[in-house]
């Protein structure tokens, strides 16, 4: 989701300026010593609510983020956000530099083949899942070159596969972040920002039935810290058109006594149980790309991107630990504000 939000280069509440209302310039008279000179100018319009719209689709070279030949595939992969907001602007100067915003966004994650996948994961499609995200954030522009945001959100999975009505919640998130940004233009058409983003996540797995109906356990309860730094560097030749290259780092810290799939189970042992503790786990992940957006009209985006990503674990953890995954395709993103 943070990549996500990375390649959209087209903020939901800032606009371009362009194609102004009818009735967006009004006569405003002088003080009356100065005669009956009237100037045009311009009325601020600062819409409350916004609905977006997000689509990517792209190639994802591991789909099972895994380092395993077994559990490593390549699908096609097409993310769908809506997203409902609320962010008033304030007309008082004095607190004109906050920006409240509360919101919704449903994701749905779907997969197609793109190549014969292993034998233990035949369909692409039964990796279907979704994601239901409320969440609420304050902004404060701290300068005009840095900007700071601290936020509460949720983030609750339900899947699998392409049966909706049998969907499960699987998997509950609770993250609480802070965020700065720190931006600088160089040469007109030229940018540069860095971002840091520190979050301290409670997740929450529910326990399962399998297909034969036994109760399975869940995650336990844990937490982790996620640490992210990312580099940007963008250039719009053109007011349409933004490219943008990034490098983009994380650090994240797993604590509690949660386990992948049963309390107290550990990694190793005669059959190697694929159970294990997430306790003090550590995992370090870099992450480079690139993309192209082209903005033809104000609530119209269009991107193409291209990432690589590499992960390692201080356990050998064989899904979403330790793995490399290299993804490329093409996004529109619609924003209606009003």
């Amino acid at each position: 989701m943070q990549l996500r939000d990375q390649l959209k280069s087209a903020d939901p509440m800032s606009g371009n300026g362009n194609n102004l209302p009818e009735d967006s310039i009004t006569a405003k008279p002088l003080p009356a010593d100065m005669g009956d000179v009237q100037l045009i100018s311009e009325k601020e319009s600062k819409p409350w609510f916004y609905f977006t719209v997000d689509c990517q689709a792209f190639y994802n070279s591991n789909v099972n983020y895994a380092t395993s030949i077994s559990n490593t595939f390549a699908a096609w992969q097409i993310i769908t956000t809506p997203e409902f907001g609320f962010a008033p602007r304030f007309q008082d100067e004095k607190f004109s530099m906050f920006f409240p915003k509360a919101g919704f966004r449903y994701q749905f994650f779907t997969y197609a083949e793109a190549a014969p996948p292993p034998p233990n994961n035949p369909y692409p499609s039964s990796n279907n899942f979704q994601v239901a995200n409320p969440y609420a954030s304050l902004g404060w522009a701290f300068s005009d070159d840095l900007f700071l945001e601290f936020s509460l959100e949720a983030n609750l999975y339900n899947g699998s596969g392409r049966d909706w009505s049998s969907y499960k919640n699987f998997l509950n998130e609770y993250p609480l972040a802070w965020q700065a940004t720190w931006f600088k233009s160089f040469a007109e058409i030229h940018s540069f920002s860095i971002t840091g983003r520190a979050s301290y996540v409670f997740a929450w797995s529910p326990p399962q039935v399998d297909a034969f109906g036994t109760p399975q356990a869940g995650n336990n309860q844990f937490s982790r810290t996620d640490n992210n730094l990312t580099f940007a560097w963008v250039c719009n030749p053109i007011r349409e058109i933004n490219t943008q290259i990034y490098a983009s780092f994380r650090l994240a810290k797993y604590t509690g006594s949660g386990s992948d799939s049963y309390p107290g189970s550990s990694w190793g042992g005669q059959n190697t149980p694929t159970y294990f503790t997430e306790s003090d786990r550590l995992d370090f992940q870099q992450t480079y790309g690139a993309s192209v957006t082209y903005s033809p009209l104000e609530y119209l985006a269009l991107r193409a991107f291209v990432s690589w990503t590499k992960s390692d674990s201080s356990i050998p953890e064989p899904i979403t630990g330790q793995f490399e995954a290299y993804n490329a395709g093409t996004g529109l993103n619609l924003i209606y504000r009003f």
